[in-house]
């Protein structure tokens, strides 16, 4: 009898289950790059909303910057583009864009903030930038999983653009934000390595375009070259690359200052520390009009000049064709003044500036919060020196540039995003011990994320429904001039309480060459007949065809004489000798 063999397969040990940490590294990018895509749609949206909604508006710093933009523009001198307060980046671009799309003066401002939008995506790839340095960079060990660093900086970036830096005017901080945050990257990609020469020259080129982006990057380039001796392993060896990159930084940043120097007749890199020294610290009066010096040396040597009393009333013109002289070079009308430091003055601006700090800090309240209680875990852990150590290049930066405005005048698209590089750097620079961790990591980061993107959300979507339905004002008021025969190059006079209405003027090509003082215009309109003709024949005698008066409701105070420009809120006062 056969037997037959009966094959018994060999036992198997059941599948086993990946560890939690290997599951949690594969995860990790999915759930790093959900947080992403999330994160830039939700921008994205925010930015094009309030660009949208604010496609029309333009403040008295947005109209500078278009008229510099005509130096770009065919049989315009680029000696437009130099001036002393404001740097000369963001006007070349506009201009370009200009230029290179034909694009319509009653167009110009919509564009304007259309090229705002490009602005920001130029930040949050510079954010992206450091971002990544910052998870590849900072050890981890038990501290904030990647999803939730990404979720806490990219709801910090969101507030700082959004809410803070905004979109609602053409001015160059946004642009001058994500060179911050270049430069920031760079140095923390520096941070106990060796130094490269590639690394700084890449820091030297990025701090000098950024200079001619906006002129606080000078001092601030300077404190990144001198802090990155610091950063980087060895400082001896450094010493050349850092010389080199200061070199690079200087000579970009001269593209601005060489110019400057010679239009102003002595060496200078830029007059707008001074002009805003003057203003808010030396407090030259008044605003745009600079009669009296303040607490500052000298006389005005060519101020605008006063032509009436009650209401007041001032006089002023141009060498070139500029939309509103008093604004398109400031440091012009300052001129035989220079500021002066006064212990009581400079105190009384810091603790202004201090103020505006802590009420910007209002925002931020989750995300102070989270910092507290990581202070406070990692000091009961005595971690607390080597915590700050870690991502210090980071906060560093952005604390230095808060505190580069507090001596003058701070705002807060002037410091944005630097309180977004100081938290952002201290909440990444501890880590949090086992389940205490993982629960505060959760909560927090729902807590802080909801803090600081739902009131941008709410927000920028009431504004958007309130504006979606205003028409091109400007343009049809500029259009109705037209009709009235006023063409480009005239001069004309203003009646307004605020300086956010001179699109008209920008749009029709016309210069302003007197008006009455802002906020008397209430008192104007109350006045007698007899005075109101008073400066009106004094606005005519000084050459205006037309006198614009900005009424943002119909009053019965509006005088015969006076006709609406279409459906709009401006009117128009013609003499009858341009008649």
């Amino acid at each position: 009898m056969s037997t037959r063999s009966v094959r018994i397969p060999a036992l198997t040990s059941p599948p086993q289950r990946p560890a939690p940490e290997l599951v949690q590294r594969q995860l990790r990018p999915v759930g790093v790059a959900a947080v992403r895509a999330a994160f830039w749609a939700l921008g994205i949206v925010l930015a094009g909303v309030q660009a949208w909604a604010f496609r029309y508006y333009v403040s008295a710093d947005a109209i500078s910057y278009l008229d510099m933009s005509d130096g770009v523009m065919p049989g315009e001198s680029w000696h437009r583009l130099i001036n002393g307060v404001w740097s000369p980046l963001y006007p070349l671009l506009l201009g370009i864009v200009r230029r290179t799309f034909n694009i319509y003066a009653s167009n110009e401002i919509a564009a304007g903030h259309l090229l705002n939008l490009g602005f920001f995506l130029f930040a949050f790839l510079c954010f992206e930038f450091l971002l990544r340095k910052v998870v590849r960079r900072i050890p981890r060990g038990a501290s904030l999983p990647a999803w939730a660093i990404s979720c806490l900086a990219y709801s910090l970036f969101l507030w700082a653009s959004i809410s803070k830096i905004s979109l609602t005017s053409l001015r160059a901080d946004m642009l001058m934000s994500g060179f911050v945050y270049l430069a920031a990257g760079i140095l923390l990609n520096m941070q106990g390595r060796q130094a490269r020469w590639r690394e700084y020259c890449n820091l030297g080129l990025v701090l000098g375009i950024g200079t001619l982006a906006k002129s606080p990057m000078l001092p601030l380039g300077v404190f990144v070259v001198a802090v990155s001796l610091f950063a980087v392993q060895n400082w001896r060896s450094a010493l050349k690359m850092a010389a080199s990159s200061l070199l690079i930084f200087l000579a970009t940043g001269s593209l601005y200052f060489v110019p400057l120097s010679i239009a102003q007749g002595h060496f200078t890199l830029g007059e707008s520390a001074a002009f805003n020294y003057l203003v808010y610290v030396n407090r030259a009066r008044p605003m745009w009009y600079m009669q009296e010096p303040g607490s500052a040396s000298g006389r005005f040597s060519h101020s605008p000049e006063k032509i009436f009393s009650t209401p007041t009333a001032y006089g002023f013109t141009h060498s070139s064709l500029v939309t509103h002289p008093l604004r398109f070079d400031p440091s012009d009308w300052v001129r035989g003044v220079r500021p002066r430091f006064v212990l009581r003055d400079q105190v009384r601006g810091c603790i202004a500036s201090i103020r505006k700090l802590i009420g910007l800090l209002a925002g931020l309240t989750p995300v102070v919060l989270l910092a507290l209680t990581l202070v406070i875990v990692s000091w009961k852990r005595r971690r607390l020196s080597t915590s700050l150590k870690s991502a210090w290049s980071v906060w560093l930066v952005g604390f230095t540039g808060c505190v580069m405005y507090v001596p003058m005048h701070v705002e807060p698209r002037y410091v944005g995003a630097f309180l977004a590089l100081f938290w952002l750097g201290l909440i990444l620079s501890f880590e949090l011990p086992g389940t205490l961790g993982r629960r505060l990591a959760n909560a927090s980061t729902i807590v802080v994320v909801a803090g600081l993107t739902v009131p941008l959300i709410v927000g920028d979507g009431m504004r958007y429904l309130e504006s979606r339905r205003i028409a091109n004002a400007d343009a049809e008021a500029a259009a109705e001039l037209a009709r009235l025969g006023i063409g480009p190059g005239e001069k004309v006079a203003r009646i307004s309480p605020t300086v956010t209405d001179l699109g008209i003027e920008r749009i029709a090509r016309v210069e302003v060459v007197a008006e009455v003082g802002i906020g008397d215009s209430p008192k104007f309109w109350k006045s007698s007949l007899a005075t109101q003709h008073a400066i009106l024949n004094l606005f005519a005698s000084r050459g205006a065809k037309v006198v614009v008066a900005t009424l943002t409701q119909p009053t019965p105070d509006v005088r015969p004489g006076w006709t609406q420009l279409g459906s709009t809120q401006y009117w128009a006062w013609i003499p009858k000798s341009s008649q």
